[in-house]
Order: structure tokens, then sequence, then C-alpha cells
């Protein structure tokens, strides 16, 4: 009986500290469909592979980044930039780098985000700032 105490508060403080560590108050379905908005809406997010910021704005968004890397982010760094996938660096994780379009489009800090209203964000931006902005709804 006392081993089954034992187990049950340790069982109890596990689930407080998982719960705890979730880094958004949104789930991962609000998260994906907020992603997918912002990418229909035109919305880009220019950044870099070493970029604090970024990595900051990619926890932000947790596992739904997958959906903002394949649709929205845009990667700066010219050793993305090859001619040949096989050559791409590891850093770059899979993305290949679009440097003529970053300095087309002024990038000089990261992250960037441009909407098609030709508003500019620049910085790791909250979710209801980019929801602001890109007239995509964020429901908790």
């Amino acid at each position: 009986m006392k081993n089954i105490k034992i187990i049950l508060i340790i069982l109890i403080i596990l689930i407080i500290i998982v719960s705890g560590c979730s880094t958004s108050k949104y789930s991962k379905e609000s998260l994906d469909k907020f992603a997918n908005c912002l990418a229909e809406k035109g919305v880009v997010e220019y950044g870099a592979f070493w970029c604090p910021n970024c990595a900051k704005q990619e926890k932000m968004f947790g596992r739904s980044f997958s959906i903002i890397k394949e649709k929205v982010y845009v990667e700066c760094d010219p050793r993305c930039s090859v001619e040949n996938i096989e050559d791409l660096p590891v850093a770059c994780r899979g993305k290949l780098g679009q440097t003529e379009l970053c300095l087309e489009k002024k990038v000089n800090k990261y992250p960037t985000w441009d909407f098609p209203n030709s508003k500019r964000l620049i910085g790791v931006q909250e979710f209801e700032n980019l929801a602001k902005e890109s007239g995509c709804e964020l429901n908790g």
C-alpha cells in the first residue's frame, strides 16, 4: 500500500512537470490552422538557420513550425544556396537558401515577417501581432 502511494505521488509530480513544459497556450491544431492561414494569406518569414531569434520564433510554433518551414519560411543564409541539393549543409535543415530574394527584399535582420499589405515586422513576433497583420484567426 505504501508503494502505491509513492508511485501515485511520483505520477502526480510527473504530470505537473509535463503539463508545465508546454511552450504555448495554443493547441497544436490551433497553431497548425494558424500556420496554414499565414501561408494562404501570403505571409513570408525570412530568417537564417544560425539566428537565435529565429530559433525562439520556431520554438513558439512548436511542432507546427514544420508548416511554417515548408510554406512560409525563406532561408537567407548564402551557405544554404547551392546548385546541387546533395551539397546542402546539414545546418540548413533541408531548406534551400534564397539569398537573392532576401537581398532583393532588403532583409537585413532576422526574423523579418512580410505581409501582402506591404507591412513588415522585424524580430520575434507574438502570435497576436501576426494574427492582427495577417487577418488570420488564432483560437486558444
